[in-house]
């Protein structure tokens, strides 16, 4: 059997590597995605990202000037400013803002389901969906042959896997990895800005990115995500309802209402252990988190309560230990493969987006001769390695801060 040959194989079509994939196409280097699902349809695609200057960058970077121009045009907007209450809705001061170069985008609220739409325009030919990666082998002449569950496979001078926390490209390069759970369990869910007015949910905790400390017990994050719909009918699909999504029963994948939405974290067995919570759908979750903040102010509790429980889902925190380095050869990461982090920085996805165009650059370097590729590889996994394991330590420093709990220290490996 012949196996067909590309320049860059990339295992894992979420933003790292569709972002690569245009990178490395606008630089006429030959390059194909590899997608195990048909429909990415996970429980965090049907929230907003929040973008950074790091994702900006290398966006602006990446995409051709028109999809980065419709990227631009299809921004959805967050509140700009910020408040802080306790539980009885009294407001508390919100506390020194660190503002720097990443924080200047705080109104710009990007949907996953849109990014997607966008990074897989104009890849026909180049991304291949249900290729699920089973293993890779290294060759003598310095290439590597990826081996795919459909029994096809492809040689490429480089593999980049990108395939997210669970890589399985990584778990054969580095078989001692660890991703650890941190014990917190997170809840989160949304709310139309229509309904929430027919409601009369309180204008405060629609307009306004709200940080709810209570005296005792864990933090609750309200924010805002609005659309602009005739942004959308501007850009054909782009922005529009994904037809993937069509068969999903609920609103949570519905992505032209605007809406409110909020997030919670809770220690390992504080709401209840995690066979009951495993077990509860969207409205017991629901009704787990109202009886346990039922002596919060009604004006909190009335959003959480009215939430569509189609968008509520139970997600167990993890993270990655930093500290991981390999010797460079035809495999390399990627994003969450390798620096799998908590949501509590809002680092991730402009992680990888920036993984993303460190190594176009990289690679670019590498196919005009400026140094060999194995150097140039291996430059880029430095520099990764330096900004994916301060964001890995940023984002759990956050965390337990937010946790506020008196538990033992998470194992996570120093620099």
């Amino acid at each position: 059997m012949t196996i067909p040959f590309v320049d860059i194989a990339i295992v894992g079509g979420g933003p790292g590597g569709l972002a690569l994939a245009h990178g490395l196409r606008r630089n006429g280097i030959d390059v194909a995605v590899f997608e195990r699902e048909h429909v990415r349809a996970d429980y965090v695609q049907g929230f907003r990202l929040r973008i950074r200057q790091r994702g900006l960058d290398t966006l602006a970077a990446n995409l051709p000037p028109h999809l980065y121009r419709a990227f631009l045009d299809t921004i959805g907007a967050a509140p700009s400013q910020s408040v802080a209450v306790d539980e009885r809705f009294a407001p508390l001061p919100v506390g020194e803002s660190q503002h720097d170069r990443e924080d200047t985008h705080i109104a710009k609220s990007v949907s996953r389901i849109t990014l997607r739409q966008i990074l897989l325009s104009e890849l026909d030919g180049v991304f291949h969906a249900g290729r699920a990666f089973e293993r890779y082998e290294a060759q003598d002449d310095g290439t590597v042959v990826a081996h795919f569950a459909d029994g096809s496979a492809v040689r490429a001078n480089l593999l980049v896997g990108a395939d997210g926390a669970n890589s399985a490209v990584r778990r054969q390069l580095l078989p001692d990895f660890r991703i650890v759970d941190t014990g917190m369990r997170r809840l989160a869910g949304k709310l139309s800005l229509d309904e929430a007015a027919r409601l009369g949910i309180a204008p405060l905790l629609l307009e306004n990115n709200v940080n709810v400390r209570p005296a005792q017990g864990r933090r609750m994050m309200i924010s805002a995500h609005r659309v602009d719909p005739a942004a959308y009918r501007r850009h054909g699909l782009i922005g529009g309802n994904d037809p993937a999504h069509r068969a999903i029963a609920g609103s949570h994948f519905d992505n032209t209402t605007s809406y409110v939405w909020w997030n919670t974290a809770y220690d390992r067995d504080e709401l209840a252990s995690d066979e009951v919570l495993q077990r509860l759908d969207g409205q017991g979750l629901l009704g787990l988190l109202v009886d346990h903040i039922a002596d919060w102010d009604e004006r909190i509790v009335n959003l959480i309560r009215h939430s569509d429980p189609s968008t509520v889902a139970l997600l167990n925190v993890r993270t990655s230990e930093p500290g991981a380095v390999w010797d460079t050869g035809p495999v390399t990461l990627l994003g969450d493969a390798i620096h799998s982090m908590t949501y509590f920085k809002a680092l991730g996805g402009n992680t990888a987006l920036y993984d993303a165009g460190l190594l176009t650059r990289a690679l670019v370097r590498a196919r005009s001769g400026e140094k060999p590729l194995a150097t140039a590889v291996h430059d880029y996994e430095e520099a990764m390695r330096e900004h994916g394991y301060e964001a890995v330590r940023g984002s759990l420093s956050a965390m337990l801060d937010a946790a506020a709990a008196t538990r033992p220290a998470l194992p996570v490996a120093a620099e």
